[in-house]
């Protein structure tokens, strides 16, 4: 398997991600994790982020109200920060675009325009940031499972963002949603 596995089933699930069904990518990533040898990453399977979406919801839409003062916003992206070599602390970050570059090229995304506002801190999933601490990270007997359990937290998370935006009141704008280095990119649109 490897890391080809890995790259093969963000392939096989990006039109159901396209389409919006996030819950059957959550799932199909999970069910892809639980098919490996059982390792310490398989515990992603049971987690759940446990943050409150109407909590988040409203720092996103303090967010978009700043930056809507200053410019026409056209989009929103948020990006978990890179978790698997940063498990002391998971979060996510925003960032703002006067344009919406759209989903076939993701490179417009290193240009946003808004100012920083404080990160977002992730929970629900620290028993996971241990294993990403200890040494079975660094174990190859578990590089499958690790890659896998990374796209089942991306997975995870976008699905948390999709549950939350229901309840952003200010946001009117596409919500782009992923983790660092990943260009797995949901689009999330209310």
């Amino acid at each position: 398997m490897s890391i080809d596995l890995f790259f093969e089933t963000m392939e096989r699930l990006t039109p159901q991600l396209r389409a919006g069904e996030l819950a059957d990518c959550e799932s199909a990533a999970v069910n892809a994790l639980l098919a490996l040898p059982a390792s310490p990453f398989h515990i992603a399977a049971d987690l759940t982020i446990t943050n409150d979406p109407a909590d988040i919801a409203r720092h996103f839409d303090r967010f978009f109200r700043a930056e809507s003062a200053t410019f026409d916003v056209k989009a929103v992206y948020t990006e978990m920060n890179g978790f698997d070599i940063n498990p002391d602390r998971w979060y996510c970050d925003l960032f703002a675009y006067a344009a919406d570059g759209g989903v076939d090229d993701f490179d417009w995304l290193s240009d946003w325009q808004s100012a920083h506002l404080e990160d977002y801190t992730i929970n629900g999933l620290e028993s996971l940031q241990a294993i990403y601490a200890s040494t079975a990270f660094r174990d190859p007997t578990n590089r499958d499972a690790s890659y896998m359990s990374s796209l089942v937290v991306v997975t995870k998370f976008q699905r948390f963002m999709q549950r939350a935006s229901t309840a952003m009141i200010d946001i009117r704008a596409p919500l782009y949603v992923t983790a660092h280095d990943f260009d797995y990119i949901a689009r999330i649109v209310r």
